[in-house]
């Protein structure tokens, strides 16, 4: 293929004209040189290319007297005019109908009154799954509230910065496991016929709404309720956008108002239980409609860390044998908190034995009995929605953010090493931190005698795994490994040691098998470590892994 000597859709017609009618040989070549010489100076910066199932964005540094020539293909040779024109004072362009998993190639050329800039070019293939970007979490416009537990990293966020959404991250449709009992929509959403989320995208928020014209239909006609939602599952497709499954901290910022005075009003960001059918709605013992439960009693089905204008926090999980929904498990309102038409940040700490609630980084409430724990152990599809028939509903969402506690070289344990925080968290018990004599990093774990600690993890069920640890001192480890039961906490010994070291360092290797749950649900198992001896004992270096077949 030739190379073009000027670009196909603005070959510097000025400069030609003036070329052929002066007739002056000297002055061409003057003029040329001019153009090869901006080539070099006019170029924007590197071509930035972010795809997603449903479009490219295509980035680049603006120039204020340029306009710009997209081109785009699936193939490496680049069309013969542009996709489309951009006017000067352009820095992206979003390309959109492509098709998910395909590598396309995209050029970007300038134009210039008297001049013209070099293309810029690159690839990028239209990913189906979002993966984090670490440039875009160090640019963080807004910071995450005071609550984010110290140590946990940002492993899955939305800032809403882009002007299309996402949907690589999101479903726009909506759905629920009460529908699904109820069957209002039911074959809606089989035949894929459900209304489409209201929502516009400002470049650094996104505002989902309900009014007179949006959604088109009404979720429910008989009240002409409408609802606008977005969710990380989708119940006809089956398909998770996001695994949440060993739960984390999750944040969101909120602005919330109405107009009017809409029927069913609501405004939420909540978790559900996912499909396809009802076995996590339904609790053991149960069947309906074909289908048997799977939740332990006293399990949640439902999250909803707001609901309603005075944000309600709610934990949903009594269902009768006949599957009829009874009453909450818990629930609270925080008072001295303005919602309507404020700011206001809500966040939720969802451990394997426990579930928070918190407001502008403030604890409101936790629910912490370890006799009845409430979390689930399996992922939970998220959503962020406005409801209501007639007037509007709103509301717009700055960011939303989700934590974990960050695991490393296939160990399954959080923070084994002692590094990622002063308060031991996620660790619980009487043991200290020291800087004294530690095998790695800045900090080990210290236990006088008398002393314990324990950390309940979250591991993938029926699977055999090593434990590793590095003790040293003359006192006696006793170490237990146990899974616990769900909702009661009761504990089920699989494995324990007692060890002893000396004044090195030595390495402790105990293997266990965490136990059944149903498919792929996680289970929770408790490690549990207690000095026994009359001496101190450091620990560190801690390690949970698969164990090798």
């Amino acid at each position: 293929m030739k190379k073009r000597l000027f670009p196909a859709f603005c070959a510097d017609h000025n400069l030609l004209r003036m070329i052929r009618h002066t007739g002056l040989l000297l002055l061409s070549f003057m003029m040329i040189h001019q153009v090869v010489l901006a080539q070099s100076s006019a170029n924007p910066s590197r071509l930035q290319l972010k795809g997603t199932r449903s479009w490219i964005k295509a980035s680049w540094k603006k120039q204020a007297a340029a306009n710009y020539g997209v081109y785009w293909s699936t193939s490496h040779h680049q069309p013969s005019s542009p996709g489309i024109i951009l006017p000067a004072n352009t820095d992206k362009y979003y390309i959109q109908n492509v098709q998910p998993g395909t590598k396309y190639y995209v050029w970007v050329e300038m134009c210039f009154p008297e001049m013209k800039g070099k293309t810029i070019q690159g690839n990028v293939i239209t990913e189906t799954k979002w993966s984090i970007d670490s440039q875009e979490v160090r640019q963080l416009d807004i910071p995450s509230s005071a609550a984010v537990p110290a140590g946990m990293k940002l492993f899955w966020h939305d800032e809403f910065n882009d002007e299309l959404l996402d949907k690589n991250k999101w479903h726009t449709v909506y759905y629920s496991n009460i529908d699904f009992l109820n069957k209002v929509n039911m074959d809606a959403m089989l035949g894929d016929s459900l209304p489409q989320a209201a929502y516009h995208l400002s470049g650094h928020s996104i505002d989902i709404f309900t009014n007179d014209s949006l959604p088109v239909k009404a979720y429910y006609p008989a009240s002409g309720r409408k609802i606008s939602s977005l969710q990380t599952y989708d119940w006809r497709t089956n398909e998770n956008l996001l695994d949440n499954s060993r739960g984390g901290y999750f944040e969101v910022r909120v602005k919330r108002s109405f107009t009017g005075k809409p029927q069913g009003l609501n405004t939420a960001f909540w978790f559900d239980s996912p499909g396809p059918d009802l076995k996590y709605y339904l609790q053991e013992g149960t069947t309906r409609q074909g289908t048997t439960g799977v939740r332990p009693k006293g399990q949640v089905f439902e999250i909803d860390v707001f609901e309603n204008l005075d944000a309600q926090f709610v934990l949903h999980g009594n269902v009768d044998s006949l599957g009829n929904f009874v009453h909450n498990l818990a629930t609270h309102i925080a008072t001295g908190v303005e919602h309507n038409n404020e700011w206001v940040t809500h966040g939720i700490l969802w451990t394997p034995t426990s579930i928070s609630h918190y407001i502008n980084g403030k604890l409101i409430k936790a629910y912490t009995n370890k006799h009845q724990i409430y979390s689930p152990n399996h992922f939970m599809n998220m959503f962020l929605g406005s409801y209501g028939g007639g007037g509007s509903v709103h509301m717009e969402v700055d960011y939303i953010r989700g934590y974990q506690w960050e695991l490393e070289g296939g160990n399954e344990l959080p923070n084994p090493g002692f590094e990622a925080n002063e308060q031991l968290l996620p660790w619980e018990g009487t043991g200290t931190l020291t800087q004294m004599g530690v095998r790695s990093g800045k900090h080990a774990l210290l236990l006088k005698p008398g002393q314990e600690i324990e950390q309940y993890v979250y591991l993938n069920n029926n699977t055999d795994y090593t434990l590793s640890y590095w003790q040293k001192g003359n006192g006696e480890v006793h170490t237990t490994i146990a899974d616990m039961k769900l909702v009661t906490g009761e504990l089920i010994q699989t494995a324990t040691a007692h060890t002893s070291a000396g004044n090195n360092f030595r390495q402790q290797i105990l293997s266990f098998h965490a136990g059944k749950e149903y498919g792929q649900n996680m289970k929770t198992v408790r490690l549990h470590f207690i000095n026994n001896g009359k001496n101190d004992i450091v620990l560190d270096d801690i390690t949970i892994r698969k164990s090798r077949k």
